[in-house]
């Protein structure tokens, strides 16, 4: 009986010497995010453009287009600048209409994606002459007004062209709160969402005049940096030098002068 009772106590030791595993911790719940990568290309309607009006626009038509060399020199140059500086926005402005500004805008996003790995966002804000779409012989495409009037997400009016590259939030249609969009959380919210998630290298923003209306001048303080464009023989030196005045605080990156003559054109064989 002796025994037994030893036997017993024995295992009651060894019972409570018994060393348990920790049990692993419970698993977390993952909180889900906005991914920071770029946007897939798939997620955004292609359109086609219409590559006949190309010409008739001074559009970049193709690689051979002998456009396409300027144009490649003021992407390098502005590509240059901008990477030193840590800017991924432009504006493309003018002091009036006529200037080439547009034209400006769409050759240089053209000349940023034909280079590899150089995506660039192409966003028409003249809210009084949109002309991009028509130049590049789009129709019925969505509005950026659209998504500054609440109406569709950024990403719903975001379209990716038949070119290079290149993605585009265009307008055909006109308004006067042009800068009360442009001053709004929304045109943070645009910004944002086209520097960071759609893979932008560099995001164009071809602007209104600046004489004449207050969009861009509202506009710019939101942006890194602005391109001037003059028309050679068009812009009057007094609106020339009220453009350059409203542009002091803003960091220009320089002056393109469009519809200069041949003969001011350097190194025409090339």
């Amino acid at each position: 009986m002796e025994r037994i009772r030893e036997a017993i106590t024995r295992a009651r030791d060894t019972k409570d010497k018994t060393v348990v595993p920790p049990q692993p911790p419970a698993a977390r719940p993952i909180a889900l995010t906005a991914s920071a990568t770029p946007q897939s290309d798939s997620f955004f309607k292609p359109v086609a453009c219409n590559f006949t009006d190309f010409g008739k626009h001074r559009i970049i038509a193709n690689e051979q287009d002998p456009v396409l060399n300027a144009y490649r020199v003021l992407r390098t140059r502005v590509l240059q600048r901008m990477e030193t500086e840590g800017w991924k926005t432009i504006a493309v402005v003018s002091p009036g209409a006529g200037a080439g500004k547009t034209v400006t805008a769409i050759n240089l996003a053209i000349a940023i994606g034909s280079k590899k790995g150089s995506r660039a966002t192409l966003v028409d804000l003249d809210f009084y002459r949109p002309s991009v779409a028509r130049y590049l012989g789009l129709k019925e495409i969505p509005s950026v007004l659209d998504f500054f009037e609440g109406k569709r997400a950024l990403e719903d009016v975001t379209v990716q062209p038949d070119l290079t590259d290149v993605l585009l939030i265009a307008n055909e249609r006109v308004t006067r709160r042009g800068a009360e969009y442009l001053t709004s959380d929304l045109a943070d919210h645009l910004i944002e969402k086209t520097t960071n998630d759609y893979g932008s290298r560099v995001v164009v923003f071809d602007m209104s005049p600046l004489l004449g209306c207050d969009d861009s001048i509202a506009f710019l303080p939101k942006v890194d940096c602005a391109l001037f464009v003059a028309a050679s023989g068009e812009t009057r030196v007094q609106e020339f030098k009220e453009a350059q005045r409203i542009l002091r605080s803003a960091n220009t990156i320089g002056t393109v002068l469009n519809k200069a003559p041949s003969s001011m054109t350097p190194n025409q064989y090339y």
